[in-house]
């Protein structure tokens, strides 16, 4: 049998310069040198945003739930949600693997497609890079964007009586991951599962298995001014909501307002599992964002949420009490319990 050559660096430079030529397009004015030397060169008329973000194998995935190609596509959504949580607009990355001995050229392709896939559908370019061996497959990049005059919402800014708002539906990427974790077990196990009930689960983590940047929406509260402080949901609300929480404030969050998918609460009624709204406010890897806004500009956020199609849903409120975050159940005190993930 014949040994199937491994992709030298040379090689997989050349690859990813012939791959990146497919964004190249998307912002050609800002790009004054790509590939090719030690640094990329670009110029803008606006203030740029920067930001950094890496996936590491047994950490944020494994290939016994994700393929190659899907985590390439992780490996840059989760950096352009960076840039949603801003309000910005991605327009440029640089990108390093790290290659560990058992992963092969095709292996190396279909993780590189994914990447320029997403790159293509959101219209950002790879300009640079790096490539290292290594114990253990990881991806980083590092994403460029911009905003123009004074519209970027930065974190730590809420005052007062302003209100606590979310995207989407929360809780989606742990239920895919539960699921797809463990989908032998229920499947073999759950005897009250019907045919339906088993296309349900397949298709609950097809669908949730990656996020989704909000960046059209992110954009549209800078500008709109609609968003006193911002961030995105990568580690849980339990704990990102400090994220937002201005000097001198506290909040309170009511858990029976938190936006759950109807299939998700559909699998858990049918699969027993009860402590649903704790993992799904605690989990993380939803991506979606999380923000303040003054009450008199709840109109205009009902009305941003139907001209984006994107779910906004108010959850609580800020208050004086400093550094303080109360949740409440069913009106009652309530301590989420905590299965916040943890990079280290």
């Amino acid at each position: 049998m014949l040994k199937k050559e491994k992709l030298s660096e040379t090689g997989l430079i050349k690859e990813i310069e012939r791959l990146s030529s497919e964004t190249q397009g998307f912002n050609k004015s800002l790009i004054i040198k790509s590939i090719g030397d030690d640094c990329a060169i670009v110029k803008d008329k606006n203030r740029m945003l920067v930001s950094s973000d890496s996936i590491t194998e047994n950490v944020h995935f494994n290939f016994v739930l994700y393929n190659f190609y899907e985590i390439g596509k992780k490996s840059l959504l989760v950096n352009l949600s960076d840039i949603a949580a801003m309000g910005g607009i991605p327009r440029l990355f640089v990108l390093s693997l790290f290659l560990p001995a058992y992963v092969n050229e095709a292996d190396i392709k279909q993780t590189l497609r994914g990447i320029i896939d997403t790159a293509k559908k959101y219209r950002v370019s790879l300009i640079g890079g790096n490539i290292s061996k290594a114990s253990e497959f990881s991806i980083s990049a590092t994403i460029i964007g911009d905003y123009k005059d004074k519209n970027v919402v930065k974190r730590y800014n809420s005052k007062k009586g302003e209100l606590i708002y979310v995207s989407g539906e929360l809780g989606n990427s742990w239920m895919a991951f539960y699921l797809n974790s463990n989908k032998d077990y229920i499947f073999k196990n759950y005897q009250n599962l019907s045919p339906e009930d088993k296309k349900l689960i397949e298709n609950f983590i097809n669908k949730h298995k990656l996020p989704e940047p909000r960046i059209n929406l992110g954009r549209k509260l800078s500008v709109g001014k609609l968003a006193g402080s911002l961030t995105d949901i990568s580690d849980g609300l339990v704990k990102d909501i400090f994220n937002v929480i201005g000097s001198g404030c506290g909040c309170e969050i009511y858990l029976d307002e938190i936006p759950l998918n109807k299939e998700l609460k559909y699998i858990c009624m049918i699969l027993n599992i009860e402590d649903y709204v704790d993992k799904a406010v605690s989990f993380g890897e939803d991506y979606e964002l999380l923000w303040t806004s003054e009450k008199h500009k709840e109109k205009e956020l009902l009305k941003l949420s139907k001209s984006t199609g994107v779910k906004i849903k108010k959850i609580g409120y800020i208050n004086d009490n400093p550094a303080c975050v109360n949740f409440l159940k069913n009106g009652a005190a309530y301590i989420p319990k905590d299965f916040t993930f943890k990079h280290l």
